[in-house]
C-alpha cells in the first residue's frame, strides 16, 4: 500500500473544501485542519523557512503560521509582521494564502494596504479570498479596540 493518503473531504469537519500541498500534505479551508507535522524549531527558524526555504518548506512554514492560538505549534507574532508582508510576494499561491490568513489572525494593521491590493489583484482566487478575510478580521479587530479603548 502507498504511504500517502488521498483526502476527498476533511476528516475533521467533513467538508470537501480541502487543498493539497504535496503528495502527503493537506489542509482544510473551512476548519483549518491539516495533517502537517509540528515544526519543532523556534519561531525565527520558521520565519526563515518562510522566506528562504524551498517550495515545500515555504508552504509548511506559511501553513503553520495560521495556527495562531495553538500552543503546540510555532506561530507568528506581531514582531513578524513585516516579514509576513514581504512573504505576500511569494511566487507560490499557497504561501501567499497562508500568510494572508496569518496576518488577519494577527490583526496586523500594517498589512492592510498590501492585503487590499492582493484582494483585488492577485492571480489566485484563493489568495484573493484569504486576503479579503484577513482585511475583515483586521478591520473588525481595529473597531473593537476603538470601542473598548
Amino acid at each position: 500500500m502507498d504511504s500517502y493518503q488521498l483526502y476527498k473531504e476533511c476528516p475533521q469537519c467533513g467538508e470537501e473544501n480541502i487543498q493539497k500541498l504535496d503528495i502527503n500534505s493537506w489542509f482544510c479551508l473551512d476548519c483549518d485542519w491539516d495533517n502537517l507535522s509540528t515544526i519543532s524549531n523556534d519561531n525565527d527558524e520558521l520565519v526563515s523557512s518562510l522566506l528562504h526555504g524551498d517550495i515545500h518548506s515555504r508552504r509548511i512554514a506559511a501553513q503553520s503560521l495560521i495556527n495562531i492560538g495553538d500552543a503546540e505549534r510555532h506561530i507568528a507574532t506581531q514582531a513578524d509582521t513585516q516579514t509576513l508582508i514581504n512573504a505576500l510576494d511569494d511566487e507560490d499561491s499557497d504561501v501567499r494564502y497562508f500568510v494572508a490568513v496569518a496576518l488577519g489572525k494577527l490583526e496586523a494593521t500594517l498589512s492592510l494596504a498590501k492585503l487590499k491590493d492582493i484582494a483585488q489583484n492577485d492571480n489566485s482566487a484563493l489568495v484573493r479570498q484569504g486576503a479579503s478575510t484577513a482585511i475583515e478580521q483586521i478591520e473588525e479587530g481595529f473597531q473593537k479596540k476603538l470601542i473598548s479603548g
